[in-house]
């Protein structure tokens, strides 16, 4: 989808910033709703498709982050979210599994807030399809058994953008090279992501997809298309029919 198609909700309890952030989408020949706080929010989504939410995260009646929560526990359509705010403690592993796409500090530039929106509106399929941006990752190498076996199992959770999965491996955030052997399907996630959060003790990392070698690029889409977590990235990876809080 391009930008011009899209409709895009901002919210935020600052008036000012609020008609800024309005104008540069409004340039963008977009269709633009503001809303002063979540509940606000809430309500635009409720009554017309939103297909990406800019939202503050300290906000009065409803946060950014009761908004982010409560479109997800609706178990309706989400909206891709971004935040920008002045300050906020979340975590990048709580903030991907209530949807949160990218996160940016106050003040934040209008061409990179416009880009990303943009990047965020491609199709996976489109966008995965994008060859590789770096040979010099670190790699982040797991053998499973087969896909669904894996996802009863706990091994691994998919989510709309990547997936989060069960790995001894100490990674950084940034940049890696993926190779997910399904042994039993004799299937691989084959490409690129970048690691958005790694738990040591609890030996999970999530991972953005960013690029997908031809051969599984399909499957995998089906995966992170299929996904009733409703998040971005998983934070965890509990066999279906469990609960795993973070």
């Amino acid at each position: 989808m391009q930008l011009k198609e899209a409709t895009v909700l901002i919210v935020d309890d600052e008036p000012a910033l609020l008609e800024i952030m309005a104008r540069w989408f409004e340039r963008e020949h977009c269709r633009v709703h503001t809303a002063e706080n979540g509940m606000l929010a809430l309500d635009r989504v409720a009554a017309e498709r939103v297909h990406v939410i800019i939202s503050d995260v300290c906000m009065p009646v409803m946060d950014g982050v009761s908004l982010a929560r409560s479109m997800k526990e609706s178990g309706s359509y989400k909206p891709s979210v971004i935040f920008v705010s002045g300050f906020h403690e979340l975590s990048p592993r709580m903030s991907c599994d209530l949807g949160v796409e990218a996160t940016f500090s106050k003040p934040v530039e209008r061409r990179q807030l416009v880009s990303t929106v943009e990047r965020i509106l491609v199709d996976r399929a489109e966008l995965w399809s994008s060859p590789p941006r770096t040979g010099s990752a670190p790699s982040l190498r797991v053998v499973l058994g087969g896909v669904f076996e894996a996802v009863e199992q706990g091994r691994i959770a998919f989510g709309r953008g990547g997936f989060c999965i069960q790995s001894d491996l100490t990674l950084l955030e940034g940049a890696v090279s993926l190779a997910i052997e399904f042994a039993t399907d004799r299937k691989s996630i084959l490409g690129e992501g970048r690691v958005r959060w790694c738990e040591t003790g609890e030996h999970r990392v999530g991972v953005e997809i960013t690029s997908l070698q031809a051969a599984c690029r399909d499957w995998v889409y089906q995966m992170t298309a299929a996904n009733p977590m409703l998040s971005f990235i998983p934070g965890g990876t509990a066999p279906c029919g469990g609960h795993d809080p973070i």
